[in-house]
C-alpha cells in the first residue's frame, strides 16, 4: 500500500492462543464525540495500533468512522489495528452478550474484534453478593466462546476480575481468558492477582496506569527523582515500569502533547532495583471502582 503510516516501536505480547497484542494502546474511556475522533486520529498518526473501547463508553460509532476513513484511504488496514471491546454489566447473559457483540461490530464497522472482554464480574441491577451472578457470568463466557468459534472475536478475556472470580471461571469452563484488565499503577499493585494471572498464563493489562494524574503519583518523591534522572515525565516512568513488567497499558488522553509523550517510552530502561522500589510504593490506592464488592 502507498502512504502507509509509520508504525512505532511498540512490542507485542503473545496470548496462550498464539495471537499477539500490542503492549501499548489507546484507552478511550470518557472520550466522546469530536474529542474522541480527534484523539484517535492523532494517536494513529503517532503509531498507536491498539484501541481499547467498550459498549458502555458509547463511542463505538466515532471510533468506527475514524477507522473507516483510514481503511478507505488505504493508509491503514484492518489487520494492522488491534481492537478491544467489552460486554457491560447490562449485557451479561448468553443472549444479551451475543446481541451486544453484534452491536459493537456494527458501530465499529468491522467484521471481527481482536479481543472481547467481560467488563465487570457483577451484573447490572443485581446485588453484588447475589449467588446468581457467577452462573450469569458463565453464560456470558459461553456466548463469547461461541462468538470466537464463529470468527467474530479472535480472543476472549475479562476485566476487573479478582482471584475468586478467575478461579470460578477456570473451574467451570473448558477455555480460559487470554487477559485480565484491571486498575494497576504503582500505588495500586495487586501482586496476588498479578501472580495468579502469570501462573495461569493470563496476560495482565492495566487501566488507569498513571492513576489519572493523582498527586499520590505525580508528587511522589522517588518517581519525581527518576523523572529527573531519565529526563522523562512521572507518567512516563509509571508507564515504563508497567511495560518492563510485561503488562499491557492503555493510557488515555485527548491532547496531542500527552498522546506523543505516552508512547515515547522506548529510549530508556529502568534498573531492576528501580523496578523493585516502585513495586514497594503500593498502597492499594484505588482511583477507580473496586471489584471486591462482587463477592462471588
Amino acid at each position: 500500500m502507498e502512504n502507509k503510516i509509520a508504525c512505532s516501536e511498540v512490542p507485542k505480547l503473545t496470548f496462550h492462543t498464539g495471537n499477539t497484542i500490542p503492549q501499548f494502546g489507546l484507552g478511550t474511556h470518557q472520550l466522546q464525540g469530536e474529542d474522541c475522533k480527534t484523539a484517535l486520529k492523532i494517536a494513529i498518526s503517532k503509531g498507536y495500533r491498539h484501541i481499547d473501547t467498550a459498549s458502555i463508553y458509547k463511542n463505538g460509532k466515532e471510533i468506527g468512522e475514524v477507522l473507516k476513513e483510514f481503511f478507505d484511504a488505504k493508509t491503514l488496514s484492518r489487520e494492522e489495528v488491534f481492537i478491544t471491546s467489552k460486554i457491560s454489566p447490562y449485557e451479561q447473559g448468553y443472549e444479551k452478550a451475543t446481541q451486544a457483540c453484534q452491536k459493537i461490530l456494527d458501530e465499529l464497522q468491522v467484521s471481527y474484534l481482536d479481543l472481547l472482554l467481560i467488563h465487570w464480574p457483577g451484573v447490572s441491577k443485581m446485588k453484588p453478593e447475589s449467588t446468581e451472578i457467577p452462573n450469569i457470568r458463565l453464560d456470558t463466557w459461553k456466548a463469547m466462546e461461541k462468538l470466537k468459534e464463529e470468527g467474530k472475536v479472535k480472543d476472549i478475556g475479562v476485566s476487573n476480575f479478582l482471584v475468586p472470580h478467575l478461579e470460578h471461571l477456570l473451574q467451570n469452563s473448558t477455555s480460559k481468558p487470554v487477559i485480565n484488565q484491571f486498575e494497576l499503577h504503582p500505588f495500586c499493585y495487586n501482586k496476588e492477582l498479578v501472580d495468579f494471572c502469570t501462573q495461569n498464563n493470563i496476560i495482565v493489562e492495566a487501566y488507569s496506569s498513571i492513576a489519572k494524574g493523582d498527586e499520590i503519583l505525580m508528587k511522589n518523591e522517588y518517581l519525581v527523582g527518576l523523572s529527573k534522572k531519565y529526563n522523562k515525565t512521572v507518567p512516563q516512568i509509571a508507564l515504563k515500569w508497567a511495560i518492563q513488567k510485561s503488562i499491557v497499558i492503555i493510557p488515555k488522553s485527548k491532547t496531542e502533547k500527552y498522546l506523543a509523550e505516552n508512547i515515547d517510552l522506548w529510549d530508556f530502561t529502568l534498573s531492576s532495583e528501580e523496578i523493585s522500589e516502585i513495586d514497594s510504593l503500593n498502597k492499594n490506592h484505588h482511583i477507580c471502582w473496586d471489584p471486591s464488592a462482587v463477592k462471588n
